[in-house]
C-alpha cells in the first residue's frame, strides 16, 4: 500500500477522485497478496569503509510530512539550505558554520511581527541554485525568489505561471525554471523579468513532479509529463525540437504515466533521458535522434561517473549502465522497494537513502554494498550534494549531515 500512497500523493490537481480512489484499492489489494511489492528486509552490511560525519546542523522543520526532494545547493563556498516552510540559510562548507539565515515569506502583517514571529502561510520551498551571486530559491506557490548570496538579502521575486516542483538552472544570463503546469519560463537573472515562457502538453493525470531543465550550447532541455524531451532555444524560447522517449501504453490513465521527471543528463552531444513509462534513451542532441534505448522506468535524478550512468528504478533496484552503449555493467537488488533517493558518487561509491533513515555506499566497480549507518528515523527523500571529497545529506527533519569517506576507522 505504501508505493500506491506514494504515487496517488504525487498526483497533479487533474486526476479525478474516481481514477485516484480505484488505485488505491487495487493497489492495497494487491500489496497484500504480492510479495513482490514488499521492502526488502534490511540487508546486513559489514562495513568495509570508514566514513566520517564532519558536521551536522538543523536548518528549520525540513519537509515535515510532505513528499519532497528538496535537497541543498552548493556555491561560493557555501551550503545553501531550505526547508519547506521558508526558512533558507547559508552554511559553511567545510564546518557548517551559519553565515546568514533568513525567511523568504512575506510578513504576514500582524503585531507579532515586532518579536520575529510570522504567521504567514508557507512558501513551500522546493529548490535552490546558486549562481550569477544569488541564490534563487523556487516555491510551489509558483515564486522564483532571489537572494543574495553573500548576505541573504532579498533581490527580487517574481510570479510564475505554476508550480515550482524542481530547481531551476541559471544558464546564459536567465534563470530557467520547468513548472508543473507544462509552462518553461526564463527570467531575467538580474531582476527577475519574464524574457519567454514555452508551453508543453500535460497529460490529464501525472506524477506530482517534474525535471529540472538541462542546458549546454544555447539549448534548454526539459523532460516532460508526456514522455518527450523537448528542447527550446535559450535566447528566445523558440521550439527547436521535441522527441517522445516513452509513449503511454495501456488502457488505463495510470498505466499511460510516461513522465520524465529526472533530469536530463548531457555529457558532449549526448543526452540521456529516464522515463516513469519504462525507458533509458540515449538522444544525440545535434540531429535529435535516438542512439539506443533500454528497459529501465524510474523518476529519480540519474548520476554520470566516469562514463557511467547510475540510477535507482521505480522499484528501487540500482543499475550502473554503461554510457556509450546502454549494457549495464551491474544490478544491485538487495534494497528492491526500500524507496531509494535518487543516487549520487563519492570517491568512487555510490550513495543513495531509503525509507527507514539509512544511508548506503555501493562499490562502483560492482555494486556491493560497503557501507550503511542510519541517520534518521524518517525517510530520506533528497540525492545527495556531492562537493570535491563531502557528501552533503538533509534528512526529512531539516537536519543535514556533512559526510567524508576517510582511511581511518572513526565516525
Amino acid at each position: 500500500m505504501n508505493n500506491i500512497l506514494r504515487l496517488v500523493g504525487r498526483k497533479t490537481a487533474f486526476a479525478t477522485p474516481a481514477v485516484l480512489m480505484f488505485s488505491l484499492l487495487s493497489g492495497c489489494a494487491s500489496n497484500d497478496d504480492n510479495p513482490d511489492t514488499q521492502p526488502a528486509p534490511r540487508p546486513e552490511v559489514n562495513n568495509q569503509i570508514s566514513v566520517k560525519k564532519v558536521w551536522s546542523e538543523s536548518v528549520g522543520d525540513g519537509v515535515e510530512g510532505y513528499y519532497s526532494r528538496l535537497k541543498p545547493a552548493s556555491g561560493y563556498g557555501k551550503l545553501f539550505v531550505a526547508d519547506r516552510e521558508g526558512e533558507v540559510a547559508a552554511l559553511e562548507l567545510d564546518s557548517g558554520d551559519s553565515v546568514w539565515e533568513v525567511d523568504v515569506r512575506k510578513p504576514d502583517g500582524s503585531w507579532l511581527n515586532w518579536f520575529g514571529i510570522n504567521l504567514a502561510p508557507a512558501a513551500r520551498v522546493s529548490g535552490m541554485v546558486a549562481s550569477y551571486e544569488h541564490v534563487y530559491v523556487g516555491t510551489e506557490n509558483g515564486q522564483i525568489i532571489a537572494l543574495d548570496e553573500k548576505t541573504g538579502e532579498e533581490k527580487w521575486r517574481a510570479d510564475v505561471e505554476g508550480e515550482v516542483l524542481a530547481p531551476a538552472i541559471a544558464e546564459d544570463g536567465k534563470v530557467i525554471v520547468n513548472l508543473g503546469s507544462g509552462k518553461t519560463t526564463a527570467l531575467d537573472a538580474k531582476d527577475g523579468k519574464e524574457i519567454w515562457t514555452s508551453v508543453s502538453d500535460v497529460p490529464s493525470l501525472t506524477l506530482r513532479g517534474v525535471s529540472t531543465p538541462a542546458y549546454t550550447q544555447g539549448g534548454v532541455f526539459v523532460g516532460s509529463a508526456g514522455g518527450k524531451v523537448i528542447t527550446y532555444n535559450a535566447k528566445n524560447g523558440q521550439l527547436a525540437w521535441d522527441l517522445a522517449i516513452a509513449k503511454p501504453k495501456g488502457a488505463t490513465e495510470l498505466a499511460r504515466i510516461v513522465d520524465i521527471d529526472a533530469t536530463p543528463l548531457i555529457s558532449g552531444f549526448n543526452l540521456y533521458a529516464l522515463s516513469a513509462g519504462g525507458s533509458l534513451s540515449m538522444v544525440d542532441i545535434r540531429n535529435a535522434r535516438v542512439a539506443w534505448t533500454r528497459e529501465y522506468r524510474g523518476y529519480q535524478n540519474m548520476y554520470m561517473y566516469t562514463g557511467t550512468l547510475i540510477l535507482s528504478d521505480d522499484h528501487s533496484v540500482v543499475y550502473a549502465v554503461d554510457s556509450r552503449n546502454g549494457v549495464e555493467k551491474w544490478a544491485n537488488t538487495k534494497l528492491r522497494n526500500r524507496r531509494l533517493t535518487g543516487a549520487a558518487v563519492l570517491d568512487g561509491y555510490v550513495i543513495v537513502g531509503d525509507f527507514e533513515g539509512y544511508i548506503y555506499f555501493l562499490d562502483m566497480a560492482n555494486g556491493e554494498i560497503k557501507y550503511s549507518t542510519q541517520l534518521s528515523s524518517d525517510e530520506l527523500l533528497a540525492q545527495a550534494e556531492i562537493v570535491e571529497d563531502i557528501a552533503y545529506i538533509q534528512t526529512r527533519d531539516g537536519k543535514v549531515y556533512a559526510l567524508r569517506i576517510t582511511q581511518d576507522d572513526s565516525e
